[in-house]
């Protein structure tokens, strides 16, 4: 039996039960399951922190990277009803107002024109010119460049200019000590004394054939003696003209030696014969120099040429009586107007180009000689044709382009064939005609109008 105090432990269909016999009731612990002791309850309590814990974690995580993982998580919410649905996505097609009709076609509105910021121009026919640019040398036109020697040699005694100064003609530039002068002086005087002894001669002989024409008349000399006397006179004649050469000769070049007046003589003076500058000094003071050196070289430079290399087919388009251009690095005057006077028959063969003959006026001689300057001819190709404005022009894959406006509303494209293209028109040989009105500025977006519509035909 056991004892007061003792548990008795029952099983009632699988249903065990503690008897305390001191106490005045029973307790029933279902079979497989125990009370909880102390060590149970502190696991359990420990699980529940860590869960807490993690998903503090978590939610400060999804917190600090919301934007880069709500296109990921918003579909899922929206998916059990967490999120609201995201709105329809508005549709990008183009405005009632700029709907292509076709394929060549666009209509686009005043308001649409307007925040294009659409431009027109008039195609037109006028003078194909097609500018030429190209390189160039400023020279001295060489009608008007001499270059002087001296007359006869002799050595330097003076001189009274120097390269950079400018002469007018008649100016004296040196001054020699000519033994020439002194050759011709005397050979003067001995050719004037040849005359005056040729013309006494000629003139006895005249005075004696008049005596014989006398006597034979008579009969005091015989006919032969007359004709003597005749043949005499001719001899005398001829003596005379020929004296009368010699003085004329060394007159004329005494006269070309002779010292300027108020110089000593046996001097000879070197003398510009133009206005101009000198532009070289061949000679130095007191130098002896001969008649086959350049002693001083003058240019005018009133009036100048550019020489302008012509590459290729320019040289058969530029002709003479072109307009040109010239930019030139010159501050108060940096454009110069002229005309092309010629282009050379002839090529250089070290740059293989031909250079055209500019003629400039330069009164005050702001161009100088040896200056590079930029050139630009207006070569006239001698035929006219259609033009537009170069803005009218849009390039694309099949060619170039051009909107014409055929209504207030109406822009049709035309593909285009071009000729001569310069910076402010373009030359049409097939495409426009003459007098239609063509889009300008924003003519690109009208391109962009189009291309929009053909892509989203293909979609």
């Amino acid at each position: 039996m056991p004892g007061t105090g003792d548990a008795e432990i029952v099983d009632r269909g699988g249903v065990r039960t503690s008897v305390n016999a001191a106490a005045s009731g029973t307790t029933e612990t279902p079979i497989g399951s125990e009370a909880p002791g102390p060590a149970s309850t502190k696991i359990g309590f420990r699980s529940r922190w860590v869960l807490v814990v993690c998903l503090a974690a978590l939610g400060l995580a999804g917190w600090w990277y919301r934007d880069a993982v709500r296109p990921y998580v918003e579909p899922l919410l929206q998916t059990v009803g967490l999120a609201p649905a995201a709105p329809d996505a508005p549709t990008t097609t183009p405005a009632a107002s700029e709907q292509p009709t076709d394929d060549n076609v666009v209509r686009l509105d005043a308001d649409g024109q307007g925040r294009l910021g659409l431009a027109f121009g008039q195609s037109e026919t006028r003078r194909i010119i097609l500018p030429v640019r190209t390189p160039g040398m400023v020279a001295f036109d060489e009608r008007r460049v001499t270059r002087l020697k001296p007359r006869t040699s002799g050595r330097v005694l003076s001189l009274s200019v120097q390269p950079g100064d400018r002469v007018k003609a008649g100016q004296t530039l040196a001054t020699l000590d000519a033994s020439g002068v002194l050759d011709a002086r005397n050979g003067l005087a001995a050719a004037q004394a040849s005359l005056g002894e040729a013309q006494a001669t000629e003139k006895v002989a005249e005075i004696n054939l008049k005596r014989g024409s006398d006597l034979v008349r008579i009969g005091g000399v015989a006919q032969a003696e007359v004709d003597r006397r005749q043949v005499e006179l001719a001899k005398a004649h001829a003596a005379t003209l020929s004296a009368k050469s010699q003085v004329d000769l060394y007159r004329a070049q005494y006269e070309r030696l002779a010292p300027a007046p108020g110089q000593a003589p046996g001097t000879s003076a070197i003398v510009s014969p133009i206005d101009g500058v000198v532009t070289a000094a061949g000679i130095t003071l007191g130098e002896v120099v001969d008649t086959n050196r350049d002693a001083f070289t003058v240019a005018d430079p009133s009036q100048i040429q550019v020489l302008a290399n012509l590459y290729g087919h320019d040289i058969a388009t530029v002709k003479a009586g072109d307009r040109a251009t010239i930019e030139a690095p010159v501050t108060a005057h940096p454009r110069f107007e002229g005309r092309v006077r010629s282009v050379n028959a002839a090529i250089d063969p070290m740059t293989n180009t031909a250079p055209a003959r500019i003629e400039i006026a330069n009164p005050d001689g702001s161009l100088r000689a040896n200056m590079f300057v930029s050139v630009e001819i207006a070569a006239d190709l001698g035929r006219e044709g259609v033009t537009v404005p170069a803005g009218a022009i849009q390039q694309t894959e099949g060619g170039p382009i051009a909107f014409v406006r055929t209504g207030d509303d109406r822009f049709e494209k035309r593909d285009l064939k071009l000729g001569i293209q310069r910076a402010d028109w373009v030359e049409v040989t097939s495409g426009v005609a003459a007098g239609e009105t063509v889009a300008t500025q924003g003519s690109f977006g009208l391109k962009a109008i189009l291309m929009r519509a053909l892509l989203g035909s293909t979609d």
